[in-house]
């Protein structure tokens, strides 16, 4: 009887540990065990209703702005990905998985490019403020007044998602053809 409790023990925490090897983690250094404030909007304020264009500002602390591709990676520079009304991509990753399944853009070595992106709602900068021209209708919703989620995140030198914080702002705007 002690032999199965022991051995029951040990296939569970086996299956855990396979589990955790398959969620797409790399690195405990990963794992947000606290809140990330080091970014803050600036602009519009959280759940204000706003019309397209809709310019976001915002702040940032402890992390130097670089371009793709303008140093070695690291975890303390790079620039922001911006993801309007979708998951960003997981930590560790790149703006290739956007893609994966178009045939079209993944027989394109350039692809996915910034036209590419910006058609899938996904903008790139290295500056502390962005305008996102439109943003289109939520497709589910009927609702006159359409509430938005903009996320941000940080993306190393090398093209790769930082960590897994991510900064939400929830504008509202009104549907297109009310």
């Amino acid at each position: 009887m002690k032999g199965g409790r022991w051995f029951a023990r040990g296939a569970t925490a086996m299956v855990a540990v396979a589990a955790l090897a398959g969620c797409g983690l790399t690195d405990l250094d990963d794992l947000n065990f606290r809140t990330d404030d080091r970014l803050r909007f600036v602009s519009p304020q959280v759940r204000s209703t706003v019309k397209s264009p809709v310019t976001i500002t915002w702040t940032m602390n402890d992390f130097r702005i670089a371009a793709e591709g303008s140093e070695p990676p690291s975890r303390g520079a790079g620039y922001f990905a911006i993801f309007v009304d979708q998951p960003p991509i997981e930590p560790g990753r790149t703006m290739d998985d956007v893609a994966e399944g178009d045939s079209l853009c993944e027989g394109s070595p350039s692809c996915p490019d910034q036209t590419y992106l910006a058609g899938h709602d996904i903008h790139t900068t290295t500056k502390t403020s962005f305008e996102i021209a439109s943003i289109p209708n939520l497709p589910a919703s009927k609702e006159e007044l359409q509430l938005h989620t903009i996320t941000v995140v940080l993306m190393d030198t090398s093209g790769r998602r930082i960590g897994e914080s991510a900064w939400d702002l929830e504008v509202r705007i009104k549907k297109v053809g009310f």
